[in-house]
C-alpha cells in the first residue's frame, strides 16, 4: 500500500530536479544569445542588423536554440525554435525604453557617449511535468500545474565599440 505513494514521491522529486536543471539551461541559453549580441556594437548597423543570414538577431536566436536544444520539450531546430521562444530588445541606456534597434541611438558608433547600448534577450519555455503535482480539492487546485512556463532574461552592455 505504501509502494504507490513512495513511487509518486520519487517521481515528484525527479520532476523538481528536472525543473531546476531546465531553469538553469534556459537561463544559460538566454545568456549565450545576449552575450553574442553584446560583443561588438558594430554588428548593430541599423540598416543590416536583421538581414539573414548575417544578421545579428538571427545569430543570437541560433545560439539560444543551440544552447537549449538538449531540453526535453524543445521544439524546432538549432537555427530557429519555438520552445523556447526567443525575443530581444535593445536600449540606448540601461533603464531607458526597451525596443527594437532605433538608428537614432547610434549603437554602432564607437564614440557613443556616455554609455553603451544594452541588449536584452528573453527566452520563454513551456515545461511539462512527468507527474502533475496538483490536487483538486472542492474546486481549489493545490500544487503545481501540468505545465510550467519559464521566462528568463539576460542583459548585457554592448562592448568592443571600436570594432578592433
Amino acid at each position: 500500500m505504501v509502494l504507490p505513494l513512495i513511487v509518486f514521491l520519487m517521481v515528484g522529486i525527479i520532476d523538481l530536479a528536472r525543473i531546476y536543471t531546465t531553469m538553469l539551461s534556459v537561463e544559460s541559453a538566454a545568456r549565450e544569445a545576449a552575450d553574442y549580441g553584446s560583443f561588438g556594437a558594430q554588428k548593430w548597423n541599423p540598416l543590416t542588423y536583421n538581414v539573414p543570414p548575417d544578421g545579428v538577431v538571427g545569430k543570437m536566436e541560433q545560439r539560444a536554440c543551440t544552447a537549449a536544444s538538449n531540453l526535453t520539450d524543445f521544439v524546432g531546430s538549432p537555427d530557429s525554435c519555438t520552445n523556447p521562444g526567443f525575443a530581444y530588445q535593445v536600449s540606448p541606456d540601461l533603464g531607458a525604453t526597451w525596443g527594437p534597434l532605433d538608428a537614432a541611438w547610434n549603437c554602432n558608433d564607437a564614440e557613443r557617449t556616455p554609455n553603451p547600448c544594452w541588449v536584452k534577450t528573453t527566452l520563454t519555455y513551456d515545461f511539462h511535468l512527468l507527474v502533475p503535482l496538483n490536487l483538486n480539492f472542492f474546486g481549489l487546485t493545490l500544487g503545481l500545474p501540468n505545465t510550467l512556463t519559464f521566462q528568463r532574461d539576460s542583459i548585457f552592455p554592448m562592448t568592443d565599440l571600436s570594432g578592433a
